[in-house]
């Protein structure tokens, strides 16, 4: 684990001067979870889960609608960096500006 580095926090320690400790227990066992895995301490994905719940009530996505767990899924890939840009979103600019939830 000396070598973990969380693309989110963009280094080897957290905010609170600890070192980071890599995410576990995924949600599901595969090979975009253990990408997902690979990049994410675990005080970001909390703060993701924390963010999750938000956008859902915010834009009111319906976890049965493919277009809304796509729309989940991108905000988490920019919020946690998991493509490695260098940039991460704290807020709902992530989401597409032009998207609306279905009424």
């Amino acid at each position: 684990m000396s070598d973990f580095h969380c693309n989110r926090c963009s280094g080897t320690s957290c905010s609170d001067g600890t070192a980071c400790v890599q995410m576990s227990n995924p949600p599901v066992m595969n090979a975009y979870w253990q990408k997902v895995m690979a990049v994410t301490c675990a005080p970001c994905w909390s703060a993701w889960k924390d963010m999750e719940v938000k956008i859902i009530n915010e834009y009111r996505l319906n976890m049965l609608e493919r277009e809304h767990r796509q729309m989940l899924k991108k905000f988490m890939t920019d919020f946690l960096d998991l493509n490695g840009t260098g940039k991460t979103v704290d807020g709902p600019d992530a989401v597409s500006e032009n998207w609306k939830p279905t009424p």
